[in-house]
């Protein structure tokens, strides 16, 4: 009996519907407004970090460039030091070979240095490159402060609104309960009023009530007065008591 009872109470456990969890009150949407200005600025700050991006990438080149030119430049002194050994060389014993050796190392020396001006020809076009970058940096971040600027103008509206609105709500509830109150003193005192007009109607059938009965009551005390005279023709027609 007990298990059948436990089994019963557990279906209906199982036939109840879950308790629904309190949802979190959402708060109230934003206008369009302030949604588009929102995504304006987070647009324009994505164009600022690729911007900024940009221009470490190419200060990262940069850098790399000039790694380069610094290898190839310590190359060009160690040809030119070369070239001095081998022409003190051709000096002492100034023979076919010694001249040669001087000019190929000489020629090697201009490979060398002509390389050096291409790359530091590049590297003025990269630092070129740096400062155009660096401009469009300065470019979107003056959009940006502006996007930034305009959705706080746009905020600003949205909680002035808020709170006009909510001033109003406040103002239509204090009505509201103004009224309400002067309805509920309304309502007592048309209740105090007929409590009073029925108590005034009670005691007026009260009243009548009262004088029928006095009514009622006085005949009997003028038939007692009508009865004490005829007592008294009794006396009067008994005869004397005779005198011994």
């Amino acid at each position: 009996m007990a298990r059948a009872k436990k089994a019963a109470a557990k279906k209906t456990a199982a036939r109840k519907p879950a308790a629904k969890k309190a949802t979190a009150a959402k708060a109230p949407a934003l206008p369009k407004s302030v949604t588009n200005a929102e995504s304006k600025v987070k647009l324009q700050q994505k164009a600022v970090d690729q911007a900024q991006k940009k221009v470490d990438q190419t200060q990262t080149k940069l850098d790399k460039h000039r790694a380069k030119i610094d290898t190839e430049n310590g190359k060009l002194s160690k040809m030119r030091t070369d070239i001095a050994a081998k022409r003190d060389k051709a000096k002492a014993s100034p023979t076919a070979a010694a001249k040669r050796a001087v000019d190929t190392a000489r020629g090697r020396m201009n490979t060398v240095r002509l390389k050096l001006q291409d790359l530091r020809g590049e590297a003025k076009l990269i630092r070129a490159e740096i400062q155009a970058a660096k401009k469009v940096v300065t470019r979107e971040v003056k959009k940006l402060r502006t996007a930034e600027r305009n959705l706080k103008t746009k905020l600003r509206e949205h909680e002035r609104k808020l709170a006009k609105k909510a001033k109003a709500d406040q103002k239509k509830a204090e009505q509201k309960a103004k009224a309400a109150a002067k309805k509920a003193a309304a309502k007592a005192k048309r209740s105090a009023k007929k409590k009073t007009t029925t108590r005034k109607k009670a005691a007026t059938r009260k009243a009548p009530a009262k004088k029928k009965a006095a009514t009622r009551k006085a005949p009997g005390k003028k038939a007692a007065a009508k009865r004490k005279p005829a007592a008294k023709k009794a006396a009067r027609k008994r005869p004397a008591a005779k005198k011994s």
